[in-house]
């Protein structure tokens, strides 16, 4: 659950999440013209048909950045493995979404949004609904602030109190997780101070309870400038 609250405050350092390149293994040719894709890798491949330069993922394999040889070159793929193969236009997760069904074998042209020469990053998941979401990445104990909805996005996260955010997440904020044993209040300005008005009323701060995730409506995002941890909403 998420709360307003006529009082605020709101916590939140600018420690970026760690995204490691993908660790990628060129393959050999398959008979039928598509290079070969072992039974639990995911395969992206700059041609169609499963043809140019190859690269194959695994399960463990990060990735959420791609370096410049890879970013913005996959045309087709081939999802050999027992997960939905998630394909994002921007690095960690962002942007556009192509989620590709478990063997799925193609041109990415082929799917509901098209992602020729626009891949940046990708991640298998246990169900289709997973590819919307990158929650995932935040660790107990922290607060998670998401530049897009859902968790997806560029990261960064916070176990202090945070006076101002500065131009890296000034009114950048989308979606967070709360992974700390405190609440966390949310505000407009910097130094936990300004308001929002609703129908008529002002409210001081935004408040995201401990161990909540939420992506954050409008027209709290995104306008966060500072956030502060407290035992209780009534110290926001």
């Amino acid at each position: 659950m998420h709360s307003t609250t006529s009082r605020g405050a709101v916590l939140a350092t600018l420690l970026a999440l760690i995204g490691v390149f993908a660790t990628y293994r060129a393959l050999p040719a398959g008979a039928d013209g598509w290079q070969d894709c072992s039974t639990g890798q995911f395969c992206l491949y700059t041609a169609a048909d499963g043809s140019g330069t190859a690269w194959a993922a695994g399960p463990d394999d990060d990735g959420q950045t791609y370096g410049a040889d890879r970013d913005d070159k996959a045309v087709s793929a081939w999802n050999n493995t027992p997960y939905w193969a998630c394909v994002y236009a921007d690095a960690s997760y962002g942007g556009g979404i192509q989620a590709l069904r478990p063997g799925f074998r193609g041109d990415l042209s082929l799917g509901s949004v098209d992602l020729t020469g626009d891949v940046s990053s990708h991640k298998l998941a246990k169900a289709k609904s997973g590819c919307w979401t990158g929650f995932e990445r935040c660790t107990d104990g922290r607060l998670c602030l998401f530049a897009e909805p859902g968790g997806r996005g560029e990261a960064t996260v916070s176990t202090a109190d945070n006076p101002g955010y500065g131009a890296a997440w000034d009114n950048k904020v989308v979606s967070v997780w709360n992974r700390t044993g405190q609440h966390v209040c949310f505000f407009r300005a910097p130094d936990y101070t300004s308001t929002w008005t609703i129908d008529g009323r002002d409210y001081d701060a935004y408040v995201v309870l401990r161990g909540d995730s939420t992506t954050v409506p409008a027209p709290y995002a995104p306008t966060f400038s500072s956030h502060k941890f407290v035992d209780s909403t009534s110290e926001c």
